[in-house]
């Protein structure tokens, strides 16, 4: 699905705006690093995507179709976020079920592809097990399978690499590619490490840290408009 940001204006607390009329056009199926430091309002973008925040004015459009008054299950999104929260007392196989009992699909076709979910993101062995006594990299690997179940058309990765050793973050990456592609959702990929968006690929967006946190136009990709 294409998406589409225009206007988009988003206040807390204070009079200064976290995002101040961010614009910018992804084509369907593009994979897209959205970057910036700290606080330039790129979670609070990912957020207000997705229905969890609800923007103070601006339009979001999923193939022209305008989304920002629609409940998030509405939405064909997936979010993977930063803090990564899961259902702490349920086993990793409930975790990533949970969207599809949400939905009301039946027990066998829950079962299915929760088998196929985690046999893709080697979570197989661990199926059982709690989130509490999971990992970093095997709760990120649950949050992205929660994510991608039910094969949304768009999918929002905020900070997936984050606190991650070497070797997890090149493991994580690679799977989210893989994902990407499997699935054929438009992705967005938050990160404020410079390196991560040298070897993630794809097109880029970069958020200012000013009172304008409009992105700028990347000269990687003159589609994205700012």
């Amino acid at each position: 699905m294409s998406l589409s940001v225009h206007s988009l204006c988003k206040r807390f607390s204070s009079n200064t705006p976290v995002l101040n009329t961010v614009s910018f056009d992804i084509d369907d199926g593009e994979l897209v690093t959205i970057t910036g430091p700290s606080g330039s309002g790129k979670s609070t973008l990912l957020h207000c995507i997705a229905g969890i925040l609800k923007p103070d004015s601006g339009r979001i459009w999923v193939d022209g179709n305008a989304i920002q008054d629609r409940k998030p299950h509405l939405r064909s999104i997936g979010i993977v976020m930063q803090d990564q929260p899961l259902y702490e007392h349920l086993s990793v196989e409930e975790n990533v079920g949970f969207p599809l009992r949400a939905c009301g699909e039946t027990k066998l076709d829950i079962a299915q592809r929760v088998s196929e979910t985690l046999g893709s993101l080697h979570l197989s062995n661990i199926a059982n097990r709690r989130a509490s006594k999971l990992s970093g990299g095997e709760r990120r690997r649950v949050a992205i399978g929660r994510a991608t179940i039910v094969k949304p058309r768009i999918l929002l990765l905020d900070e997936p690499l984050v606190s991650l050793d070497q070797e997890l973050k090149e493991s994580i990456a690679m799977l989210i590619r893989r994902v990407h592609d499997e699935i054929g959702a438009t992705t967005l990929f938050v990160t404020h490490d410079q390196h991560e968006v040298n070897d993630f690929g794809g097109s880029v967006v970069t958020m200012e840290e000013l009172n304008s946190n409009t992105p700028k136009k990347s000269p990687l990709n003159p589609k994205i408009q700012g």
